[in-house]
């Protein structure tokens, strides 16, 4: 199976789709003046060039429940932001991924937006790739030698010359609007931390289609959201998960003034493999920010092309995240019976809900080999935290640095 991924703005004329023999399907992103809407999957003929504008037409209407004169009105029921556009600093990390990092680049130089900067932050690369791609360009350029990406996004929060900063991640591209999305979640006085939309770059593989199809993926919406400690339960508060990725977030300088920056132990590069995005969500929540998701906020990510790749990512899942409830475990006091009984019951879940009832019931495509990947991190998190801790203690001796878990 292989998908067509293109997009369709509802303020313009419908035209033909053209370039699609060979493709089972079109994913089609729906937008007014710019802003996402829904995302419109049409199956066709594999054998058809085309996906006339009349088909167009009528999948949106009977699929979405869009009228002409919808269309037009939606805009209105979007808030106008009353304040300027703020300067923003944009962090990328990256580490021997030169030809992503040039497409990632690429799209950032297309930004339509006034006022931003672009921190490339290469974390230890083994060759000079990185550094050349961005010679070819306008940004800057930072090595941080401490190989692990918080160790990253630490540098380039230093680094930083704006009062918000931005991360995108070097396998994502831009859309043209993505830091106006961002701007718009800050127009929230109370916003510490913003998340957006990510949608797939291509649907070309079947391990593509798989993490797609597998928890909505990235995406969390197309509804822009406010989560607020007070305004969640205790189970929400651990869940943030929902609330974004790191691929796609930015945050206020000043919280973390207030409340540290990432913790160093975590994300890709430790044995943690991941959750230094959710450890941050959560320790802002907890110091009384509130975090808009704006999917106006949109980035395209190229998923994994095979089945390995994709394996692998199951496994740091649940071992990333395994690791941030050990986290959430040791701080939390009185509470521990609560993050206990959690675990417990998010993998008794995870069990009887992915294993039993979506297989047998609802057709679940992940296969056998890849639910086990995911259940085989988790089962790991145990001594991928105790690992993953003496390793950023190691780090710091090694550099001369005092303390652990955060780098300031």
């Amino acid at each position: 199976m292989r998908t067509f991924v293109t997009e369709y703005d509802l303020s313009r004329s419908p035209a033909t789709i053209w370039g699609l023999s060979g493709y089972t399907h079109v994913n089609i992103l729906v937008r007014n003046h710019g802003r996402p809407l829904d995302i419109l999957r049409v199956a066709k003929n594999a054998a058809s060039p085309a996906l006339t504008e009349l088909d167009l037409e009528r999948e949106i209407d009977s699929r979405l429940g869009m009228s002409l004169p919808l269309r037009f009105g939606y805009d209105r029921l979007l808030p106008p932001i009353t304040m300027e556009w703020p300067a923003i600093s944009v962090i990328v990390c990256t580490r021997d991924r030169p030809y992503a990092l040039r497409r990632c680049l690429g799209a950032l130089s297309r930004l339509d937006y006034d006022s931003y900067e672009v921190v490339v932050i290469d974390n230890a690369s083994r060759t000079a790739e990185t550094l050349e791609v961005v010679r070819g360009t306008t940004f800057r350029y930072v090595c941080e030698e401490r190989q692990g990406l918080d160790w990253a996004r630490n540098r380039g929060v230093r680094e930083a010359r704006y009062d918000i900063v931005a991360f995108v991640d070097d396998d994502a591209k831009v859309d043209a609007g993505w830091l106006r999305g961002m701007a718009r979640g800050f127009a929230d006085p109370d916003a510490m931390a913003v998340t957006g939309l990510v949608l797939p770059a291509e649907l070309m593989t079947r391990a593509q289609h798989i993490i797609e199809g597998y928890g909505n993926g990235m995406s969390k919406g197309f509804k822009p959201k406010r989560f607020a400690a007070s305004d969640m339960s205790e189970t929400d508060r651990i869940e943030v998960h929902r609330i974004g990725v790191g691929t796609n977030m930015a945050y206020r300088r000043i919280i973390f003034d207030k409340i540290g920056v990432f913790d160093t132990a975590l994300d890709v590069g430790t044995p943690s493999g991941g959750a230094g995005d959710l450890d941050m969500f959560h320790r802002v929540l907890l110091a009384g920010g509130v975090i808009r998701y704006e999917p106006e906020a949109l980035v395209w990510h190229q998923h994994r092309r095979n089945m390995e790749g994709l394996r692998r990512q199951l496994y740091l899942n649940g071992c990333g995240f395994g690791v941030f409830l050990i986290k959430r475990w040791s701080e939390a006091d009185g509470r521990r019976g609560t993050i206990v009984r959690y675990a417990i019951g998010r993998w008794g879940r995870w069990l009887v809900g992915r294993l039993v009832l979506k297989r047998y019931r609802h057709g679940h495509n992940l296969p056998w080999r890849l639910m086990w990947a995911e259940l085989r991190g988790a089962l790991h998190a145990p001594w991928a935290y105790l690992a993953t801790y003496r390793h950023d203690r190691r780090t710091r001796e090694k550099f001369g640095i005092d303390g652990t878990g955060n780098d300031r």
